[in-house]
């Protein structure tokens, strides 16, 4: 097999892992009034059912970081990934609060570190020259995800019952196994067979690396700014701006498809011309939607809000993502991508719980401090640039040494 060929196997194979983690992920929260009518689980505990798993999801991305690299990495996958099924499956035998959190949690435990292994076998196998445009095809399962996989699981719910999701999504993580199963080879090029040293990747030793700090650094504070100031956003669009609510899964979708198309062009650019300039020029952009969008009355069309933080979200994913992705050497990719999952999901939480401290709710609906969350989110936007230039300037003096 080419090289080529193995590189377009194992991107659109990890690209399957992760529409499988983030469609289970996802699904929970749009699932939401189904469980309260249907098992009783109170809507003010479907914040918890979604945090769970992504607590669950970081403290076993941690645990596991130091002993990941020792092992191939098709088999470690498939572990991780037929426990998510399995669990996932699970979930539609809950029959109460308890026993869903049960469920989701276990689901976040093999959750976790699935996300490092995908994107581990992506950088193993594709030279910097192709990573940028491999790590966007991988990203998009979110975009796939939110265009296509929950309209489909909400209809089949509607359809059916609440179980149907969890099922369909249990069975198709098993179908991805079984697939990696035949198609993927061993994957072993990443352990020195010489010496001891991927038996167990010193987590703090590498963590002190100033280059690795810095890519910490960079991704938690674009997912904690996300999520932060996603959290309340649909709940502004339609009770402070006055959106109509069926108009939701018309922007979700042209938003998504704009995203995909935007993170494929994305990754394209990058490895023709490189990071700095794109991050300085989609950061101008993202934080003029936002100063427009959430700390006035906005001139833009909510629509265009929407869609155009949908697009700079996924752009500036793929550009932290793939510089990211040069900072571990060869024998901690695993580790490293695992802490990295791990920062991903404790600030995404801590996004969360900042929004909810912050934002305050009239009668009506609609949201105080929104605007705080934006300046928020603007500060944590316009430092990554200089993060992104620092990090280029680590990996250039790395790579002369």
């Amino acid at each position: 097999m080419s090289d080529i060929q193995l590189e377009r196997k194992v991107v659109w194979l990890a690209a399957l892992i992760q529409l499988a983690n983030v469609l289970d992920f996802m699904i929970i929260l749009p699932l939401g009034p189904d469980l309260t009518t249907s098992i009783g689980i109170p809507s003010s505990r479907m914040g918890l059912l979604g945090g769970i798993y992504t607590f669950a999801a970081a403290i076993s991305a941690i645990v596991m970081a130091p002993y990941l690299d020792r092992f191939d990495r098709k088999r470690a996958v498939l572990f991780f990934l037929a426990g998510l099924a399995v669990s996932t499956y699970l979930c539609s035998f809950a029959y109460d609060t308890y026993s869903m959190l049960a469920a989701r949690t276990l689901a976040g435990i093999f959750g976790g570190p699935v996300t490092a292994l995908s994107l581990s076998m992506v950088v193993d196998v594709v030279p910097i020259s192709r990573r940028a445009r491999s790590i966007a095809i991988v990203s998009s399962a979110f975009t796939v995800s939110s265009v296509f996989g929950i309209p489909f699981a909400l209809k089949l719910a509607g359809l059916m019952d609440w179980t149907m999701p969890f099922i369909v999504i249990g069975i198709f993580s098993g179908i991805v196994c079984i697939a990696i199963y035949f198609l993927l080879p061993s994957m072993t090029g990443h352990i020195d067979e010489n010496t001891d040293k991927t038996k167990k990747v010193p987590i703090l030793p590498m963590v002190k690396k100033p280059i690795i700090r810095t890519s910490y650094i960079m991704a938690s504070l674009q997912s904690f700014a996300q999520f932060m100031l996603f959290a309340g956003s649909i709940n502004y669009f339609i009770f402070n701006l006055g959106f109509d609510r069926e108009g939701l899964d018309e922007i979700y979708f042209v938003g998504g498809s704009l995203s995909f198309i935007a993170m494929m062009l994305t990754g394209r650019i990058v490895d023709k011309y490189g990071s700095r300039l794109l991050s300085f020029i989609i950061t101008v952009f993202y934080v003029c939607v936002l100063a427009d969008g959430y700390l006035h009355q906005p001139f833009m069309s909510v629509p265009f809000i929407f869609c155009s933080f949908m697009l700079c979200a996924a752009m500036i994913g793929v550009v932290t993502s793939s510089i990211a992705s040069e900072a571990p050497d060869e024998q901690e990719r695993a580790a490293y991508m695992s802490v990295q999952s791990t920062c991903r999901h404790l600030a995404a939480g801590a996004g969360g719980i900042v929004a909810t401290a912050i934002l305050s709710t009239n009668p009506d609906g609609s949201l105080n401090n929104i605007h705080i969350l934006a300046y928020l989110t603007i500060l944590c936007i316009a430092s990554l640039p200089v993060l992104i230039f620092m990090l280029r300037n680590m990996l250039d003096r790395k790579s002369l040494a």
